[in-house]
């Protein structure tokens, strides 16, 4: 990443109320709700008349059914970064793009894990949203690869030299647990580092960028634990933030069990995110609720961003979060109305 100087974030009333109008636009709690209780095709014809009509209009000549509205569900993920990129000037849209890195990552590592599965391409390529730096093509490219290393050495993203402790556990555990943490520790510490480059004005992001990687350490270090990974290990997967926090989550790491870790976490600003998360792991172990429940804890604190200082660089931030959550909720709806899933489970997995 570039080295630079304080960044001369200005005034841009101009972007800020453009992305006002996009925000404008997101589903809202009523919207989820509805859409839980249509049928398939009600649901494609919600999606025809709302923000996405665009882009099920030009896709749906070639595609049709929950495909269709995947692959739409990402083209309006990407084609909302890359407007924000285009409507914002220079440093603005420097900040975004570091931001949006985040979207290149997480279709590497759908990549990868499609190789790892050996998925079919269609599927994999379904799932790729385009909507960070990197090209929907230049994806493409590396999807047609033949090996997971080769991916690696032409990502773009991250120096392949990084990959070397990753490709060793591939080989000798069949599993991308520590190539994924590779990506996540790169992106995370050079954005964290970026941050420092704003203004007083980013304060707020700064501070959300701090939760949010709390919470995937958290995340991490749940499932990292229910896998029985030995706590030194674990503590090497552990993004570090320079922050309070850090000896937090190496705190909670030295913990013997998950039940230890969970009763710690219900003394935290936690507690009330994670309590049905907590009884649904005691009884069946399942870890799924109480991701969510963290995820829609995040999910408040992008709100803050969203609100408190609507006309700065906090407002196109929490636009971003919002809307790529949107984008996970409707894919979880349209698959789960594809495979007939309860309403109830549904709702369960969504982030309002």
């Amino acid at each position: 990443m570039q080295k630079l100087g304080q960044l001369k974030l200005g005034f841009y009333p101009y972007t800020y109320v453009r992305t006002a109008v996009m925000k404008s636009l997101l589903f809202k709690k009523e919207d989820y709700h509805k859409m839980l209780k249509m049928g398939f095709s009600e649901i494609a014809k919600f999606l025809q008349d709302s923000s996405y009509k665009k882009e099920i209009n030009e896709l749906a000549g070639e595609y049709s059914g929950a495909y269709l509205l995947e692959l739409a569900l990402n083209k309006s993920l990407a084609a909302s970064f890359k407007k924000l990129i285009r409507i914002s000037p220079y440093e603005l849209a420097l900040l975004i793009r570091e931001y949006a890195k985040r979207k290149d990552i997480e279709d590497i590592k759908t990549i990868l894990r499609g190789k790892l599965t050996n998925t079919d391409e269609k599927t994999i390529a379904n799932s790729i949203t385009a909507a960070g730096t990197l090209s929907h093509d230049f994806l493409m490219s590396l999807l047609k690869k033949e090996s997971i290393e080769e991916i690696l050495k032409s990502n773009k993203v991250v120096d392949f030299g990084l990959f070397s402790n990753g490709l060793k556990d591939l080989k000798e555990k069949n599993n991308l647990i520590a190539l994924e943490n590779t990506f996540d520790k790169f992106y995370y510490t050079h954005l964290m580092q970026f941050s420092k480059n704003l203004p007083k004005e980013g304060a707020l992001f700064r501070n959300f960028l701090l939760k949010e990687v709390e919470i995937l350490n958290i995340l991490t270090l749940l499932r990292l634990k229910k896998a029985k990974f030995g706590k030194e290990t674990i503590k090497d997967f552990i993004i570090q933030s320079g922050s309070l926090s850090d000896s937090k989550i190496i705190a909670l790491a030295n913990l013997d069990d998950l039940d230890e870790i969970s009763r710690a976490l219900e003394k935290t600003e936690y507690r009330n995110a994670i309590e049905k998360g907590i009884e649904e792991f005691q009884k069946n172990s399942s870890l799924i609720m109480l991701e969510t429940g963290l995820y829609k804890h995040l999910l408040h604190q992008s709100i803050l961003l969203l609100h408190q200082h609507p006309l700065s660089i906090d407002v196109i931030l929490g636009y971003m979060f919002a809307k790529d959550i949107e984008t996970r909720n409707m894919k979880i709806i349209v698959k789960g109305k594809q495979l007939g899933l309860s309403e109830e489970f549904m709702e369960s997995q969504l982030v309002f």
